[in-house]
């Protein structure tokens, strides 16, 4: 009995002198890393703004060369390495798409943006709308041109004007003390003219736009830059969330991890990612000069189990 309990002592001493041997190997790891992170992290996005700024000059030129050849309208857009092609019917890409992809490589080629795939979009392909969806179309089209025009005459500076099946327009406003006492007077005069030349009898309402809209827009370069960023790094990366409410903002790194177990390794690429994330905030509040809020960065398991 006291062998089996000295051996249980001695190995319980082993497994401890271990564990703290590898806090102390990690800490060490950490504080090297934690100077190189910053480097490799600008590095990465100096990276990401070329391949960017390269993609905008392709597309740019592509455009205007399918301008200039005759390929009027022709829409692109692109994704993940393919690049989505947007014209009329399916006899006009027959006759043309030869052309068109010659054009599109040739551009890409001469601005040295890697190969890619291109697909295509016929818009005849898509179902068509019934005669009764496409006035309501033109009638939802027409009334926010009507709205649009009569905020700007009014010296409104709006964010987004959307429609419920209330009969309500919400509009989304800056909210200056002056405009919210004058709302009623603009959603009156907005009914009113929208009824007159629509007969559309529509409720409208001016809203100061919401906090979580402002900070979406004022953190949305740092936001994109944890996806991207931690995207580029990680192989475990497999999505990111974020949300304003409840307070603190909660950013969620989505990964392939399994949940942490005695002697792996996942507890140390938790810190790492967590690290990482950490440090483009950091680098992108600086750069956008964003306000600094209080956030928490939430890593979670292949499962969606929180593991930090």
């Amino acid at each position: 009995m006291k062998k089996i309990l000295v051996c249980f002592v001695v190995l319980l001493i082993i497994v401890i002198a271990f564990m703290l041997i590898r806090n102390n190997a990690d800490e060490s790891a950490s504080v090297h890393t934690e100077e190189e992170i910053e480097n490799a992290l600008v590095k990465s996005m100096e990276e990401t703004k070329r391949e960017q700024k390269k993609l905008e000059e392709f597309l740019t030129k592509t455009s205007q060369e399918l301008n200039d050849n005759g390929y009027e309208p022709v829409a692109l857009s692109y994704s993940d390495q393919n690049l989505t092609v947007q014209v009329q019917d399916k006899a006009f890409l027959e006759a043309n798409k030869m052309n068109i992809e010659k054009i599109i490589h040739n551009a890409a080629k001469e601005i040295g943006f890697p190969d890619l795939k291109v697909d295509y979009l016929t818009l005849d392909s898509l179902p068509a709308l019934s005669e009764e969806e496409e006035k309501e179309r033109e009638s939802i089209e027409r009334v926010y041109e009507e709205i649009s025009a009569l905020l700007s005459e009014n010296g409104y500076l709006y964010y987004s004007i959307s429609t419920n099946p209330n009969n309500e327009v919400i509009i989304e406003i800056e909210g200056t003390k002056e405009e919210l006492k004058k709302s009623k007077e603009i959603e009156q005069l907005i009914a009113q003219t929208i009824l007159s030349k629509t007969n559309l009898e529509l409720d409208i309402k001016l809203r100061k736009r919401s906090e979580s809209a402002i900070l979406d827009q004022e953190w949305g370069p740092v936001l994109n830059a944890i996806s991207v960023e931690t995207e580029k790094e990680f192989e475990d990366y497999r999505g990111f969330a974020y949300s304003f409410h409840p307070e603190p903002l909660q950013i969620i790194i989505k990964t392939n991890i399994d949940s942490p177990k005695w002697f792996g390794n996942s507890d140390r690429k938790i810190d790492q990612i967590t690290k990482y994330v950490d440090k483009i905030i950091e680098l992108k509040r600086e750069e956008h000069s964003v306000e600094e809020i209080p956030y928490e960065i939430i890593i979670r398991d292949k499962n969606d189990k929180k593991i930090n």
